[in-house]
């Protein structure tokens, strides 16, 4: 295989000493542990791999953020989106060493003839042309007002992480494998998810609004500092592209003032290698029947040299100087066209701007002028956050990365199916696998608690080489966490 990997490790020091101590761990390993503290299974599986030399590039997760960047820059940002499942909007988030925690608040879209509600976690999917974006396993409470509800939760489908290729190409709504879990487990009031990029819960009844609390650890492996901030007003889109349930509102909005995308220059710091939108969210959901009045995300865009970038639709770290053409522009293309300058951002596609009620009318195409002078005239507020991203992990793998086009096939290693142990490491409280089925769950009965010896010393990181770029930096569960671009 002509992967480009790169792997260096440095000199440890007191090896025979480290050793033994894990020697000495593994001999007292708690059996059947509950409470918090993390814990390591023994057993493991080898993680999966496509085995090509590719990969699609990711977006920086907001885990990698938190204890990095402040909570002020990432207050309200939406880090999930999927139609059907609604959206996720961060509110806060703690670092204590690798423990990081995130209170979110969760918009679920009810599903009428099951009665019961679908939201998402901190993964995010990709679909169509977006970039995805992996999250490490985690425990998640969910909660309705002060209740624990995490109990009613019924099932879930999930992406699994890992250095995977998509299965489908940029035409397709769902490119990637999923993995149905039908029982899942509950331990302690929590969820067990593994990790994945992007998943759908299910709970039943019909809930607007929730609370859900994750708990993970995520040993840093890039440091994040925040070098600037720019923050623009922008309006509501008009214009074409899939409006949904709100057509007959598009129609009459163009029909009355013509089309409308606000663009914005941007004054990039130097230093700066990456950065995060915080865009509030539209107040109503085009693309499902029964879910119009409930708030929902869009898309927003890098507009370059090559023109407009893909489709974005949530906040994520994403690489100032790494783009691809929207795949709409090229629909002979195996693979979509790379370019690096970021001239302009192109404003959220909402047909609604924040602050604006739903009314029937919207998708009934009579709303009076009035309303429609309400939408044309109201604006909203975004701010785009640069970032530093510096590599202090010294395991991670370089890997050329490619986004796939309209015209791409896939090939018989990114068919088969994920092989990986969805729960490697890392786990607080009872751990248990679930089938990947969704039959019977097993569980691991032994623990190693691991210290100071299992983290990741190096001397330096790599530097990064440019040859066969674009390029990203990959853990061995698929999380992009720096990027190389292709040389000028």
């Amino acid at each position: 295989m002509n992967r480009i990997t790169t792997k260096v490790f440095a000199k440890r020091s007191l090896t025979i000493l480290g050793a033994a101590l894990f020697l000495l761990l593994t001999v007292f390993a708690l059996s059947g542990s509950q409470g918090e503290a993390w814990s390591f299974p023994l057993q493991q599986e080898q993680t999966a791999t496509a085995d090509a030399n590719w990969l699609e590039p990711r977006g920086l997760n907001i885990v990698n953020l938190v204890g990095f960047v402040p909570d002020t820059y990432l207050q309200g940002a939406i880090i999930y989106y999927s139609t059907g499942s609604g959206i996720v909007r961060y509110v806060s988030g703690t670092r204590v060493g690798d423990t990081v925690t995130i209170t979110a608040t969760v918009y679920p879209r009810y599903v009428p003839s099951w009665d019961f509600s679908k939201f998402g976690c901190l993964g995010q999917i990709a679909h169509y042309d977006e970039l995805g974006s992996v999250a490490p396993q985690s425990t998640l409470r969910l909660y309705d007002g002060d209740r624990n509800i995490t109990d009613q939760i019924t099932g879930y489908d999930y992406y699994p992480a890992g250095q995977n290729l998509p299965i489908r190409n940029s035409n397709y709504w769902e490119r990637y494998s999923k993995i149905s879990i039908s029982s899942p487990s509950v331990s302690n009031g929590a969820l067990q998810l593994p990790a994945n990029m992007g998943c759908t819960i299910r709970i039943p009844g019909n809930y607007r609004q929730l609370t859900a609390v994750y708990t993970l650890r995520a040993r840093p492996a890039v440091s994040v500092s925040v070098v600037g901030a720019e923050t623009f007003v922008f309006h509501s889109y008009i214009g074409v592209g899939s409006a949904g349930q709100l057509e007959p509102l598009v129609n009459q909005m163009r029909a009355r003032y013509g089309d409308r995308h606000d663009k914005f220059s941007l004054n990039v710091p130097s230093e700066a290698d990456y950065f995060f939108l915080n865009f509030p969210p539209q107040p109503v959901d085009p693309y499902t029947n029964n879910n119009v009045d409930r708030p929902t995300g869009g898309t927003y865009r890098i507009e370059s040299e090559g023109g407009l970038s893909v489709d974005h639709i949530v906040a994520m770290g994403l690489p100032l100087y790494g783009h691809w053409k929207d795949s709409g522009y090229v629909p002979g293309a195996a693979f979509l066209p790379y370019y690096r300058s970021p001239n302009r951002l192109a404003a959220p596609e909402y047909f609604v701007p924040e602050g604006v009620d739903y009314d029937p009318c919207m998708t009934e195409g009579n709303c009076p002028n009035s309303l429609l002078e309400e939408i044309y005239n109201t604006t909203m507020t975004m701010q785009i956050v640069y970032l530093k991203v510096q590599r202090v992990s010294c395991t991670l793998e370089r890997i050329p990365v490619k986004m796939v086009g309209p015209a791409w096939q896939s090939s018989a290693s990114s068919l088969s199916a994920p092989k990986a142990d969805p729960f490697p490491t890392g786990w607080s409280e009872s751990v248990q696998r679930p089938s990947i089925q969704g039959g019977q769950a097993s569980s691991y009965t032994f623990f190693c608690y691991l210290p100071l010896i299992a983290r990741d010393f190096c001397l330096q990181p790599p530097p990064d080489d440019p040859s066969g770029c674009p390029c990203g930096w990959f853990t061995e569960d698929g999380q992009m966490m720096d990027f190389i671009p292709a040389a000028p």
